[in-house]
């Protein structure tokens, strides 16, 4: 069993009064630890997603069984490097070199400095857009903002946290920018890599789903023959085959002409290699934190995310059954995974066998309407960030949840201004329902990278 820092709880009658209460959540390492995060646009939950990485990588490493972690990223945040801007030139213009140095570190305060100057600089617009997860970045932000009414106390303080970068290797595809400029906006622990699907890892339902390939049709049985059952997987070898089935004494058919079109786009897309030791699989460790890039860095469609997604998924249960090794994949806006075949394939793969196998879920979502009732009722645990987006989820969570009605009470604001501040107050902050027996208000912890 590894215990992870939550957040800050409310008072234990088992300490003394007046002190914080730090709440810990024990992740078993024999059965599944899905966590749901609910609540609505900009309370939190990507940031107390963020948290929740760096506390699984640190004790579970700091316990001997580093777990490979799988981060399903959706977007870049144009707002992060502007903040760092303002925080470092209003620090350094009210603040001692010596001040700033005790209180974010010289070496996290010297890089900084280095960002700053090369943003600063940056005419050609190569960086500025850095990923909702930057976790290689240090959060500078946490330790400078303001927490609550606390005015000597910042949102890290509060947790007894300082300003910290955590390994990552961030997989990109097609990716729209240079991968040196991908990596320097997010942080000098970020490791990227332009990713690639080797030949190899793809059985025929992935290429017939990306080529559109009807299933009772001459060339798609073909195809599938030469490529699942004769397990040959090289375009060029495929052709030949195909090729040798053709009448000489005629033009090609259909069939063939079918079979070229699908094996080009294998040759010439950008997304595919024959190398086998170049698959992005290959490269997933649990030496750092894996980032799946489907933000604007990576040129996809959402059905080729949901592709990739099930191949990692794939991979994930053979290296759990091989080395006996926690997983945990942390997907945010999950409910874009559920409008594709592929992408609810993933998630319902991870709820069936995660149990099993130790291959954990946490995901995020606004509203539980679209999400099958599979990830509310096998989720251990249950946050709510803020407040809830609809009635309806309200309702859902008082079944699943036999202390909600009594516990969980959300303020409604009477005007504009008392919804303005009540946002502030809500934010980073609301319930926790720890194997949906017990629920509390609570503070989350926050993340020590950007």
């Amino acid at each position: 069993m590894v215990r992870i820092n939550l957040g800050i709880g409310r008072t234990d009658s088992m300490k003394k009064r007046g002190e914080r209460t730090k709440r810990h959540l024990n992740l078993k390492n024999d059965e599944a630890n899905h966590i749901t995060l609910l609540g609505k646009s900009g309370y939190g939950k990507t940031t107390i997603m963020r948290g929740m990485v760096e506390e699984i990588y640190s004790s579970y490493s700091d316990a001997g069984i580093p777990p490979i972690i799988i981060v399903i990223e959706r977007k870049v945040d144009t707002s992060k490097p502007k903040k760092v801007i303002e925080i470092f030139h209003e620090e350094t213009e009210k603040s001692t070199e010596k001040h700033i140095y005790r209180k974010y570190g010289d070496g996290i305060w010297n890089y900084i400095e280095h960002y700053v100057k090369e943003l600063e600089k940056d005419k050609d617009l190569r960086y500025g857009l850095m990923g909702d997860f930057a976790i290689g970045f240090p959060n500078i932000l946490g330790k400078y903002t303001k927490a609550g009414m606390d005015e000597y106390k910042t949102l890290l303080g509060r947790h007894g946290l300082s300003p910290a970068a955590y390994p990552a290797r961030r997989f990109v595809f097609r990716p729209r920018r240079d991968i040196e400029d991908i990596a320097f906006d997010n942080g000098p622990l970020t490791e990227v890599i332009n990713s690639k699907l080797a030949y190899p890892d793809m059985p025929f339902e992935i290429i017939a789903d990306m080529n559109n390939l009807g299933e009772q049709t001459r060339y798609s049985a073909i195809l599938k023959n030469i490529w699942d059952i004769s397990k040959i997987r090289d375009p060029k070898e495929v052709l030949m085959i195909a090729e040798g089935s053709e009448n000489p004494n005629s033009g090609p058919s259909q069939t063939y002409l079918r079979i070229e079109e699908t094996m080009n786009r294998l040759k010439t897309d950008l997304l595919f290699t024959g190398d086998l030791e170049n698959s992005f699989l290959t490269k997933l460790t649990n030496k750092k934190i894996n980032i799946l890039d489907f933000s604007q860095n990576s040129e996809l469609e959402t059905y080729e995310e949901c592709l990739i997604f099930k191949l990692v998924v794939q991979n994930a249960i053979n290296v759990a059954i091989k080395y006996r090794i926690p997983v945990f994949f942390v997907v945010d806006e999950v409910q874009n995974f559920m409008k594709d075949k592929n992408g609810k394939w993933a998630i319902d793969k991870i709820l069936r066998e995660g149990r099993s196998l130790c291959i954990n879920l946490i995901c995020a979502t606004q509203y539980t309407d679209n999400l099958p009732k599979d990830i509310l009722i096998g989720s251990s645990h249950i946050g709510i960030m803020g407040k809830l987006a609809s009635n309806t989820d309200t309702k859902t969570l008082e079944k699943l949840i036999p202390d909600f009605k009594d516990v969980v009470d959300f303020d409604e604001p009477g005007s504009l201004s008392e919804y303005e501040n009540l946002k502030k107050k809500l934010r980073f902050r609301g319930y926790f329902s720890y194997n949906k027996d017990y629920t509390e208000h609570i503070e989350y912890r926050q993340p020590q990278s950007l």
